[in-house]
């Protein structure tokens, strides 16, 4: 078997096992049946088929692969499931998240698999270190936040009437609130350098720090909502229910900032996550 087809194998593989975690993890909050420890082997086992499939691809074509739509999506992917992975090893009391967060997954998967796998050329703007510090520190901005939405999005659907009472095992409301404001002000930290170290990319690629086009302008409204979430929390003790409310906001705004600018923007920042 050549790379590339051990490449798509070793994905596909990946992505049958995040289905089966979804699966899993669905039937548990539905049916009350417990998590347990296999779910966090095949969340392993799924993540790790798509790092190899990731470096298999790496290796393919020589660069890392973070290039139009197709590997963009795949390696947000891989850095959301990252952030699920670890949330569920280590919130073991909070892990019926990972059911609210799945279906996300593979909508995303579903937007993958609906685009062209060809490898793009590649900018001569690649070439430097800052890259791989901007994109380590971007996925592990959008692993907290993801994490974050999880815990925000129990509390809503507590509140909503339609949650499964299943939800109601999880800590309290000001429990998981805690929770997801540590992981917002990870969130931040790691936001803020991935715009400083994305401001010293720009500098060595285009010698400016900042120009204003679309996805810097967004990367800064999302680095302002976080900051805002924060902020109202603390100065004003809102309530669980409004925090979490704020934190499904600022996520959408993330969101929206890295999964859809970089695909509509025809500025230079395109596709530079």
């Amino acid at each position: 078997m050549d790379s590339t087809a051990l490449e798509n194998l070793t994905l596909w593989l990946a992505l049958v096992g995040y289905v089966a975690v979804t699966i899993w993890a669905l039937s548990a909050l539905v049916f009350k049946r417990s998590l347990g420890e296999g779910l966090f082997w095949l969340l392993l086992c799924s993540t790790a088929l798509h790092t190899t499939s990731l470096g298999l691809r790496w290796s393919i074509i020589d660069r890392v692969p973070v290039v139009g739509i197709y590997e963009m999506l795949s390696a947000n992917i891989w850095g959301l499931m990252v952030a699920v992975t670890v949330a569920y090893k280590i919130l073991p009391k909070t892990r019926l998240i990972i059911a609210l967060l799945m279906p996300i997954i593979i909508m995303l998967m579903a937007w993958m698999m609906l685009k062209a796998d060809d490898p793009a050329a590649t900018p001569s703007t690649y070439d430097t270190i800052w890259l791989y510090i901007h994109i380590g520190f971007i996925k592990l901005f959008l692993g907290c936040a993801f994490i974050a939405l999880g815990l925000a999005l129990v509390i809503l659907l507590r509140h909503s009437g339609f949650g499964p009472k299943r939800l109601l095992e999880l800590p309290s409301d000001a429990g998981l609130d805690n929770r997801a404001y540590r992981f917002m002000a990870l969130a931040l930290v790691f936001d803020t350098l991935g715009v400083v170290s994305g401001a010293i990319w720009a500098q060595d690629a285009w010698h400016r720090y900042w120009a204003w086009d679309p996805l810097e302008v967004w990367s800064l409204v999302t680095w302002l909502c976080i900051g805002l979430t924060l902020h109202i929390r603390a100065q004003y003790k809102t309530s669980p229910l409004v925090n979490a409310w704020l934190i499904l906001a600022t996520w959408l705004v993330a969101f929206f900032t890295f999964f859809g600018i970089p695909f509509v923007s025809a500025s230079l920042h395109k596709g530079m996550i």
